[in-house]
Parts: C-alpha cells; sequence; structure tokens
C-alpha cells in the first residue's frame, strides 16, 4: 500500500533515497542539484540542502542520525 508520494525536484530524476537511522526521515538526491528531507509520518518536506553545482547522485545519513553526506557531478561531497 502506498503511503506518500513525494515530489519536490521540479521533474528532475531522482538518484538516491535513504532512509534516517530512525526511519523518521526520509533524504531524496536529486538530477536538480538539491538534497532535500522528508517527514515519513506526514511526506511534508522538512528541508531543502542547497549548494552543488551539478547532479547529487548520492544521499547517506551518518549511523546517529546527525550528518548527511551528499555526492555531486561538480565533484564534491558535502557534509550537513
Amino acid at each position: 500500500e502506498q503511503i506518500h508520494v513525494l515530489n519536490g525536484h521540479g521533474g528532475a530524476p531522482v538518484r538516491s533515497i535513504s532512509f534516517s537511522p530512525d526511519g523518521a526521515v526520509v533524504g531524496t538526491a536529486g538530477g536538480d542539484g538539491t538534497a532535500r528531507l522528508w517527514s515519513v509520518g506526514s511526506g511534508q518536506q522538512t528541508a531543502v540542502l542547497t549548494g552543488h553545482d551539478d547532479v547529487i547522485h548520492s544521499l547517506s545519513f551518518s549511523s546517529d542520525g546527525k550528518l548527511i553526506a551528499t555526492a555531486s557531478g561538480d565533484r564534491t561531497v558535502r557534509l550537513w
């Protein structure tokens, strides 16, 4: 059963998704160069992470859920 549809990358492909360690947040990385955080419970977007100059290919939460790492085609990894 579908719970939510998460729209927010402006029609760009979603390249990566990851659940936070507690399962309360899902992060998405997109072809629009942004990473977005979503509440699993409500399906609402809670944050937009901007700063990359190209597609974000990967997103990962740290094991304690306090940090997020993103990797982009702009040849950088950013910690949030």
